[in-house]
């Protein structure tokens, strides 16, 4: 069953800071007989988890799926109790979060799926890119240090951290605290994620780094039209189910989350985004 968020505000279930008392983690037990309510991006989250239902992966475990849409924060949702998983997001930026929110317990589960983060444009190619150039990325601390990896690997800056260093703290690195080589004279606009792709329209942007889910969404192919694309090995940035602590070992999430990393379901991921979304490795 999928619902969307409007469903959930008019049955006055978002957001109410008391939880919900059929199957969340506030006050008594889960109820396990009761359908697992995850809320997820809708591409490629929840195409994923209709398809896990679809080829019987879940056994007796029913799902409800609420996609996401507007300003919705789906991990206070889960914190809350309101929901009881949500998948959308990746282990940094799940650690950012927690440690934004004073008692917030949401862990992750094992890595689904990598949507390659990719740098777009309509106007120039890698090697047509003009001095003084305006790139757009994401607005939000770990994406935004995701969008320099990406542009230093293009050769475009160079950056005085590597992804792969031991420790590093991804909210920390910023364009004007890490960047120590500029040879374009890059300038950065800064973006939430899912208005990233309409800036491909906008005349004073050149480039554009957009998340794979909302290229997707945006029409966009991103194993042929990105000039950059993430790789899926070693890739810290895989999407996860995510829950809280108490209901990790709920056996209704450890079969979604069985279900989600099956060979059936990565073997489907393959086949059907075709490079666009990749297996995590």
């Amino acid at each position: 069953m999928t619902t969307t968020v409007a469903t959930l505000l008019a049955a006055g279930l978002v957001l109410s800071g008391c939880g919900a008392t059929q199957s969340g983690t506030s006050g008594a037990a889960a109820d396990t007989s009761q359908p697992l309510r995850i809320i997820a991006d809708v591409t490629p989250h929840a195409v994923l988890l209709e398809e896990a239902e679809k080829q019987g992966l879940l056994g007796d475990v029913k799902i409800d799926v609420t996609e996401i849409s507007g300003d919705i924060d789906p991990n206070q949702l889960v914190n809350a109790g309101d929901l009881d998983a949500n998948f959308f997001q990746h282990v940094p930026y799940l650690n950012d979060w927690n440690s934004k929110h004073e008692g917030a317990d949401l862990v992750a589960l094992a890595p689904v799926h990598v949507e390659p983060l990719g740098l777009y444009s309509e106007k120039v190619t890698l090697d047509t890119v003009p001095d003084g150039a305006v790139i757009a990325i994401p607005a939000d601390a770990t994406n935004q240090a995701r969008a320099l990896f990406l542009i230093a690997d293009a050769g475009l800056i160079t950056l005085d951290v590597k992804a792969d260093d031991e420790g590093l703290d991804y909210s920390q690195i910023t364009p004007e605290t890490n960047v120590t080589g500029n040879p374009k004279n890059i300038s950065w606009l800064k973006i939430d994620r899912p208005q990233l792709a309409a800036t491909l329209k906008d005349p004073q942007v050149t480039l554009s780094i957009i998340n794979g889910n909302y290229a997707l969404e945006a029409g966009l192919t991103p194993a042929s039209d990105a000039l950059k694309l993430e790789s899926a090995d070693n890739n810290p940035y895989a999407n996860v189910l995510v829950v809280k602590e108490a209901l990790k070992d709920d056996p209704r999430v450890v079969k979604v989350n069985e279900a989600l990393t099956s060979p059936e379901l990565q073997k489907f991921i393959e086949d059907t985004f075709k490079g666009s979304v990749l297996p995590a490795k």
